[in-house]
């Protein structure tokens, strides 16, 4: 059997002195197979860094870590949610493919990187109102994917080619993963934000399964993890390359009603995460702060869904419901990945793992897969 990936993405601003100063020597390099480094945008058709002297700086330190961990493969990654404006136009025509996967592979020899992650969200339509988006983006995505297979394979047949897939039934239908895996390592799934700030009612963000009192018939069929990968196998794609990904952060709204103990409860307003600014509340919050903050609140109660496989938090004072994953569900994560086959596990993100700068879910991922 293939060894199972733990694959963490690591955010480059989360350096900075506002989130707390997260560094590249925080990383729990010996839990890790693989680093999605998040993110690089696009500048005239190629890949480029967002910020050149965090990146540089950033990129120094990882090639004198790789040294150390040389059996951690370290991936850019291209895109997020903030930068896909621009891969429509990328894929659009074979001369722009290949322009691209040409700058792709310039940027991979000039800091000693192992390949290169595509995290276009989304083809054809959803994420940023500005992002462009065109009915093609279905075949094309497929098309940037071959180019890049071949530009990568010409320079080194072990450069890796990954995506962040979507989950969303919608999105994974407007694209075409029966025919564009073959050219992948391996697929990393976003299986979390299946709900947020955009919901009249208060949900699992990032459940296992389907849980029988969600009012809504499609989320309660397709917004969870097991929905989304049984999705991938039926586009024939092999489970060995479907790695799950889990949330290192939870989601949060404002309640009108109790609901279930504030699960399914009706949505009037989201609450402030600890990185947000004034007038710009997203409810989310890194697991570290969940863990050690409001899991000690006496406010805040906590309850686990028997058949989401997930924990959440309810506060009947302030009306404050979070639904986010914790040890037991990641352990339960894991164990479904074993039990089907699956690639591994993929986190958004490293730095919100508990205590702040530590590891207990990474850890706990690596003893699962690759130890137990």
């Amino acid at each position: 059997m293939p060894q199972k990936r733990v694959v963490a993405y690591f955010p480059e601003w989360k350096v900075r002195d506002e989130y707390l100063g997260y560094s590249i020597e925080d990383i729990p390099w010996k839990f890790l197979t693989h680093i999605n480094y998040a993110f690089a945008k696009i500048v005239d058709g190629k890949v480029h860094p967002i910020d050149e002297n965090l990146f540089y700086s950033n990129m120094k330190k990882i090639k004198e870590f790789k040294k150390e961990y040389k059996k951690v493969k370290v991936l850019i990654s291209v895109g997020g949610w903030t930068d896909s404006g621009e891969f429509s136009d990328v894929a659009l025509t074979e001369e722009n493919r290949r322009k691209f996967a040409k700058s792709a592979l310039e940027l991979i020899k000039e800091f000693n990187l192992d390949g290169i992650d595509i995290d276009w969200e989304f083809p054809v339509s959803g994420g940023l109102p500005t992002n462009k988006a065109r009915p093609e983006d279905k075949e094309n995505f497929t098309l940037l994917l071959k180019t890049l297979r071949e530009v990568l394979s010409e320079e080194n047949k072990d450069l890796l080619l990954t995506i962040a897939a979507p989950a969303s039934y919608t999105q994974i239908h407007n694209t075409e993963p029966d025919k564009y895996h073959v050219f992948l390592d391996f697929i990393n799934l976003m299986t979390y934000d299946f709900h947020g700030v955009w919901d009249k009612y208060t949900n699992h963000h990032s459940p296992l399964y389907g849980t029988p009192k969600d009012p809504d018939e499609k989320s309660r069929e397709r917004a969870n993890c097991d929905s989304a990968v049984r999705e991938y196998l039926k586009f024939k794609v092999p489970s060995e390359k479907i790695v799950l990904g889990v949330p290192f952060y939870g989601k949060g709204w404002i309640c009108e009603d109790e609901g279930y103990n504030g699960l399914f409860a009706k949505v009037k307003g989201i609450p402030y995460g600890i990185f947000d600014s004034e007038g710009h509340p997203s409810g989310s919050n890194p697991f570290f702060f969940i863990r050690g903050v409001l899991e000690n609140d006496p406010d805040y109660i906590k309850f686990r869904d028997e058949y989401a496989k997930v924990p959440w938090l309810w506060n009947p004072k302030e009306k404050i419901m979070y639904s986010y994953d914790d040890e037991e569900s990641i352990s339960e994560k894991c164990d479904y990945v074993i039990k089907n086959n699956l690639g591994g596990i993929m986190f958004w993100e490293v730095t919100q793992d508990y205590p702040f700068k530590g590891y207990t879910l990474v850890e706990l991922i690596h003893n699962k897969l690759m130890e137990g």
